[in-house]
């Protein structure tokens, strides 16, 4: 079961595609940025609505498919139009196929996504994206990936090379993530309680109504701690800070940026209720 979410969540930052040790058919996760002082970061608003549905088939193959919805209200002092929230529909598509038994798998994904100011679903705000990854399992307890994403951002092509470990350490110490878009460590204090670390990289650019485009770039590190009240359902506290943000508006898919925003480093809380299937 836990080839299943070998590639399912760059997200945030290059889509939903990350490895992990569980699956969330349902989970909903809130993030609130403080304001800093020094210099003055700006606060934001991020929720994210996802599910996680694998599927399996026959001769080891599996398809997963995790449709989200995610959401950006940055604040603008009052002024909407200065920086309007913007928001994702997603259904990303991954198959894994078997290369050689025990030691070779491959994924692949297709991320079609809508990214834009109120939500507009047409082809303006449509975007694509794909990725490859292979698997090479060192033991049953290591795997290494590495891959390749690409996607049709509205600044143009956003190719990444992408690295990534799955290594159970001991019966209570986890380490997996997919780089450049997450690396996560985990560590179970009970059979209820479980904490440890978060490095998440964002990209993503969402069409404006004025026909501009904003970009999102963020690099958060955090702690975190899951509670299971019950077997299945998880609450998770999580505390971090955002580092090297960027914040951009341009009109065209070369990079020239026209205004930015001075998008500051700060602190960030983040709250998150699932219903989580541990593999």
């Amino acid at each position: 079961m836990r080839k299943i979410l070998s590639l399912l969540l760059i997200p945030c930052c290059i889509a939903r595609v990350i490895a992990q040790p569980y699956a969330d058919p349902l989970n909903i996760r809130y993030t609130m940025a403080l304001e800093g002082k020094h210099p003055a970061g700006t606060p934001f608003r991020h929720l994210y609505v996802g599910s996680d549905m694998p599927l399996r088939l026959n001769s080891g193959k599996l398809f997963v498919i995790s449709p989200y919805f995610e959401s950006w209200n940055i604040d603008s002092a009052g002024n909407k139009a200065y920086l309007p929230t913007v928001s994702t529909v997603a259904l990303p598509l991954v198959a894994q196929l078997p290369l050689v038994k025990d030691k070779w798998a491959v994924q692949f994904g297709v991320i079609p996504r809508y990214n834009s100011e109120g939500l507009q679903i047409n082809g303006t705000s449509f975007q694509v994206g794909g990725i490859v990854v292979a698997n090479y399992i060192k033991s049953p307890t290591l795997k290494y990936r590495f891959g390749l994403y690409v996607n049709k951002e509205f600044f143009g092509a956003f190719i990444v090379p992408l690295a990534g470990i799955d290594w159970k350490i001991n019966k209570n110490d986890y380490l997996y993530g997919l780089l450049p878009g997450r690396l996560s460590f985990e560590h179970r204090l009970s059979n209820r309680f479980y904490c440890g670390s978060n490095f998440r990289f964002i990209t993503s650019s969402y069409l404006l109504s004025n026909g501009d485009y904003l970009r999102i770039d963020d690099n958060q590190l955090s702690a975190y701690l899951d509670f299971y009240p019950a077997k299945r359902v998880v609450f998770t506290g999580e505390a971090g800070y955002g580092i090297f943000r960027k914040l951009r508006s341009g009109n065209g898919p070369n990079k020239n940026y026209g205004t930015d925003y001075n998008w500051n480093d700060g602190l960030f809380i983040r709250v998150n209720a699932s219903y989580r299937i541990r593999l």
